[in-house]
């Protein structure tokens, strides 16, 4: 009776749980991969770097993330090796878009291990809670170091851009009336 009452209560524990951990974490790659462009740029704003982040230098200082940033498997095609040497706008604007996405992805699966911290034996919250932590944490702190460097990037290439227009406006007004 105690067996089949902890069975009911707490479903899922040893090699069913590892699978449904793995699986949630499949999912959660699902969902976020389908997200559009435009719906990440309305959410961008709630994952903005924060002033306390000091445009991601928090994570070098005190993580040392430059160090250990390169071992951690990346599966994007926007990773160090692929990287365009002549980055256009268009570039730019992707990439922090999927940087935006693999933060969005790692955070839904830290949150997917918290809820099967409610659905299992207590004995095994402290093993899950871990795992998801060490599986996610490095990754979000990654998107996070990387994506302030990029936006100054951008931003340099659209003040420039904006500086060009200009000039080439203020010439075709000194030469109009060639034509």
């Amino acid at each position: 009776m105690i067996k089949m009452l902890h069975a009911l209560l707490f479903p899922l524990e040893g090699w069913p749980l590892a699978v449904m951990i793995v699986l949630s974490m499949i999912l959660s790659s699902i969902i976020v991969n389908k997200m559009n462009y435009e719906f990440l740029s309305k959410i961008y704003y709630f994952f903005r770097i924060r002033p306390i982040e000091k445009d991601g230098m928090i994570y070098e200082k005190y993580f040392k993330i430059r160090k250990w940033k390169e071992y951690v498997p990346s599966v994007s095609s926007f990773d160090k090796k692929h990287l365009d040497r002549n980055i256009t706008i268009p570039y730019l604007k992707a990439y922090l878009l999927e940087n935006l996405r693999a933060e969005v992805c790692h955070h839904m699966m830290l949150i997917m291990g918290i809820v099967f911290v409610f659905i299992t034996p207590s004995y095994v919250n402290s093993r899950i809670i871990s795992f998801t932590a060490v599986a996610n944490i490095p990754c979000i702190m990654i998107q996070r170091y990387n994506r302030p460097r990029f936006e100054k990037v951008l931003k340099r290439k659209l003040e420039k851009e904006s500086e060009v227009k200009e000039e080439c406006k203020s010439a075709d007004e000194s030469v109009s009336w060639i034509l």
